[in-house]
C-alpha cells in the first residue's frame, strides 16, 4: 500500500493575505496544477484554477526564457480583468502563491504582503533533514556509512 504525506496546513500563510482590503481569495498552488491550500473556494474550482495558473506560468517561464534567456527567472505573472486583479509569484520549489483581487485593491498593499507570506510559506515547506535513516550518516548525501 503506498503512503501519501498528509499536505500541511498552511491556512496561517494565507490569512494575512486575505486581511488586505479588496482581496477575494488566495492559493498555494503548485508548477504541476495542483493546489495546497485554498481560502475557501469550491474544491472543483481550486482544481480548475490550479490547472489554468500551472498553464499561465508555464507560458511566463516560456516567454521570459525565450526573450530574456535564462538569465532573467519569472518573478511575478499577474492578469488584469475589469473585476479584478490575479497575481502569481514563485513562493519555494515548484511552488507559487496566487492571489484574486477585485478591481480597486491597493496592488502595492498585495504585493508586499505577498512577499512577506512567501518568506513564512518558504520556512514552512522546508522539511528538516531525516536522521532516522538507518546506516546513514546525517549531513552527507545519504548514502550508507
Amino acid at each position: 500500500m503506498p503512503v501519501t504525506k498528509p499536505k500541511a496546513d498552511l491556512s496561517f500563510v494565507l490569512a494575512p493575505i486575505l486581511e488586505v482590503p479588496d482581496v477575494q481569495h488566495a492559493m498555494v498552488i503548485t508548477a504541476d496544477g495542483f493546489f495546497e491550500a485554498h481560502s475557501g473556494l469550491e474544491e472543483q474550482t481550486a482544481e480548475k484554477l490550479s490547472a489554468v495558473l500551472a498553464s499561465l506560468l508555464a507560458s511566463g517561464r516560456g516567454t521570459s526564457q525565450t526573450y530574456f534567456g535564462g538569465r532573467a527567472p519569472l518573478r511575478q505573472v499577474m492578469v488584469e480583468t475589469h473585476d479584478g486583479y490575479v497575481f502569481v509569484i514563485p513562493a519555494a520549489e515548484g511552488t507559487y502563491l496566487a492571489v484574486f483581487t477585485g478591481a480597486n485593491v491597493a496592488m502595492d498593499n498585495v504585493c508586499y504582503e505577498m512577499q512577506k507570506q512567501v518568506q513564512t510559506l518558504g520556512k514552512a515547506l522546508v522539511s528538516p533533514a531525516r536522521t532516522d535513516l538507518k546506516g546513514t550518516d546525517p549531513g552527507t548525501d545519504g548514502s550508507p556509512a
